[in-house]
C-alpha cells in the first residue's frame, strides 16, 4: 500500500501570458520545492483544476512523475461532477505516472449521501489496484462526506485515505474514530497543521507549501520528534502566509511565487489577480518570503 507522510505541496497551474499551459515552469517549480517536500498533488483545487482540460491535466502529471522519477509519490486530483468522467480521469492519470488519485466529492450538484457513497464505490471499483484518496472540500461542494460514509468507503481495500480541508478538527476526529489506523488522513489547512497532527494526521497537502516549503518541513520534523516547543513556533511563524492563501487559494499562490522569483503567470480565465490580494497581505507576504 501507498505509505504518504509528512509535506505535499498541492501545486499551482503555470501558464504562459497567452493562458497557455506552461510545463517548463511547472518543472522549475517542482525542482525548488524538491529537496523540502515529501511529495506533490497535481491538479487538486491550487491548480484550478476545472479549467484544465483531460489533456493538461495528463501533460502536467506526467512532467510532475517524470521529473521526480519516483523519489517521491505524485498524487493527481481527478474530480469531475460525473462518475463516469472521474473514472476517466483516473485511468488518465495512472497512464502519466500519478501513483494515487485525490477525488473531490461532485461539486455544484449535491448528490445524496447514498448517491456520493455510490459514487466513490463505483471509482474504486473500477479500478481496484489504484490506490484512491477522499477529497473532503465542504466550503467548495455544499456538503462534508459523513464520517459514517467514510468509515464504510476505508473498508474498500483501494480507498487508502482521505484529504480534509474543512479545518474542522472536531470533524477529522469523528473520521478516526471510525477508520481502520491504517487509514491515511492528511490535513489540507496549513492553519491547523500542528493540531491536526497531534490527533492523528500523517501529513498534510498544503496550498501554502508552494511558498514555505522548509517551514512546514521543519515543523513536521519538530513533531515527529515531539518537539513541540520549536514545532509551536514554527507554526506560529507560518500562521500569516497559510491565512492569506487560504483566503486568497491559487491567486495567493501566484502573487507569492511571483515575490519569490518564480513567476508562474496569469491565472486563466474567468480568474483574476485585480483585487484577489490585498494590498496589506501582498506587504505580509512580502516580508515573509523576504
Amino acid at each position: 500500500m501507498l505509505q504518504l507522510h509528512g509535506i505535499l505541496p498541492a501545486l499551482v497551474t503555470p501558464y504562459g501570458e497567452d493562458e497557455s499551459l506552461d510545463v517548463a515552469t511547472l518543472r522549475i517549480l517542482v525542482r525548488h520545492l524538491l529537496p523540502d517536500v515529501d511529495g506533490f498533488l497535481v491538479n487538486g483545487t491550487t491548480a484550478d483544476f476545472p479549467l484544465l482540460t483531460h489533456a493538461e491535466r495528463q501533460e502536467a502529471i506526467a512532467a510532475v512523475a517524470a521529473l521526480v522519477g519516483g523519489q517521491q509519490p505524485v498524487l493527481a486530483g481527478t474530480g469531475a461532477v460525473a462518475t463516469r468522467e472521474v473514472i476517466t480521469l483516473t485511468r488518465e492519470a495512472r497512464e502519466a505516472g500519478a501513483d494515487a488519485a485525490l477525488i473531490i466529492a461532485p461539486y455544484y450538484l449535491r448528490p445524496s449521501p447514498a448517491g456520493l457513497e455510490r459514487h466513490f464505490a463505483t471509482i474504486a471499483a473500477a479500478m481496484p489496484d489504484f490506490p484512491i484518496l477522499l477529497y473532503n472540500f465542504p466550503q467548495l461542494v455544499g456538503q462534508p462526506l459523513p464520517p459514517d460514509m467514510v468509515a464504510r468507503l476505508a473498508a474498500i481495500p483501494n480507498i487508502i485515505g482521505m484529504k480534509d480541508t474543512s479545518g474542522d478538527l472536531t470533524y477529522m476526529l469523528e473520521v478516526l474514530e471510525g477508520v481502520p489506523s491504517t487509514f491515511q488522513v492528511l490535513v489540507g489547512r496549513g492553519t491547523v497543521f500542528l493540531p491536526a497532527m497531534a490527533v492523528g494526521a500523517v501529513g498534510g497537502i498544503l496550498a501554502c507549501a508552494n511558498l514555505i516549503p522548509a517551514q512546514w518541513q521543519e515543523v513536521y520534523r519538530a513533531i515527529r520528534a515531539r518537539d513541540w516547543e520549536t514545532a509551536r513556533a514554527g507554526q506560529l511563524r507560518a500562521q500569516r502566509v497559510s491565512r492569506i492563501v487560504g483566503s486568497g487559494g491559487s491567486l495567493a499562490v501566484r502573487a507569492g511565487l511571483k515575490l519569490r522569483g518564480i513567476p508562474v503567470g496569469p491565472p486563466r480565465q474567468p480568474l483574476a489577480l485585480e483585487g484577489a490580494v490585498r494590498e496589506a497581505d501582498l506587504a505580509v507576504l512580502s516580508e515573509a518570503l523576504g
